[in-house]
């Protein structure tokens, strides 16, 4: 397994300002829903929170609702829009309740947020998050050398699983424009293992992408991740699975815009939550 060793840039810290900025200013990289509970009980209230960190899985955040674009859960009978949910709590976080036994995903799209980036920062993030492609075609361009505006949006899902048994909801699609698929039941994982996954942007998977994962517990660093790989041809990887506990998979895609008046680049990403078990 192989850690990113380089703490986060501060300009990947400031990517997330739009849901995390605190009262000192304080913002972090990563985003992604965990539940207060992996395994509640059908019908049982189940809190979500949102959490915005750079040391998984961190503390949770306010509910950011202005950046919700789009929230629902997906379970043995289909989809469910969750934007009603109430918000409650310190800090506030969605409630809701499962109406089925076995595995539901619960997703999250935000809206999309503008930053401008100095070359070198816009450098720095490119390389950090994998794209080689991107920071080539970048340096050769008639943009190299001026800043970057950036246009950015979040599609996050966390995995429950109510006692009973499971009719493999987390093993399909959802709908999300960027999406990581796992390929086995995450409710049976145990450390030691591999979890297969598929990612895909829209219906196409997603060759190449630069994939990481981590787990609870796993470094105190900013943006340590405990494996990153490359996604194959056809948007697959094995995720090694070191320790039992809250896990964390995560990718971004970048892509240029033309003619657009207000940005350059669009980047997406995705996040994947879920729990594993010692025994």
């Amino acid at each position: 397994m192989r850690a990113l060793r380089e703490s986060v840039p501060s300009i990947l810290l400031f990517l997330c300002a739009a849901l995390a900025i605190g009262p000192h200013g304080a913002a972090a990289h990563d985003f992604f829903l965990i539940p207060d509970d992996a395994t509640p009980e059908r019908d049982a209230p189940l809190r979500v929170a949102m959490h915005v960190s750079d040391v998984f899985p961190g503390a949770p955040v306010a509910w950011r609702g202005p950046q919700v674009g789009d929230f629902f859960l997906v379970d043995a009978s289909g989809r469910v829009p969750l934007e009603g949910a109430p918000v409650e709590g310190d800090p506030a976080a969605a409630r809701l309740t499962l109406r089925h036994a076995g595995g539901a995903v619960i997703a999250l799209r935000t809206t999309p947020s503008q930053i401008e980036l100095s070359p070198e920062e816009f450098e720095d993030y490119l390389r950090h998050e994998g794209h080689d492609a991107i920071l080539r075609a970048w340096r050769e361009g008639p943009s190299a050398g001026h800043a970057a505006r950036e246009r950015y949006s979040r599609c996050v899902k966390t995995i429950v699983h109510a006692p009973g048994r499971s009719s493999g909801v987390e093993l399909r699609r959802v709908g999300l424009p960027i999406e990581i698929v796992p390929e086995a039941r995450t409710a049976r994982l145990r450390a030691g293992e591999s979890l297969p996954v598929q990612v895909f942007v829209d219906e196409t998977p997603y060759a190449d992408g630069y994939l990481c994962a981590t787990h609870a517990g796993y470094s105190a660093e900013h943006d340590a991740y405990s494996w990153c790989g490359r996604l194959d041809a056809e948007g697959r990887a094995r995720v090694p699975i070191s320790a039992p506990g809250w896990q964390l998979i995560r990718i971004t895609r970048m892509v240029p815009l033309r003619d657009d008046p207000q940005a350059d680049w669009e980047s997406i990403w995705a996040s994947l939550t879920f729990e594993v078990h010692s025994r």
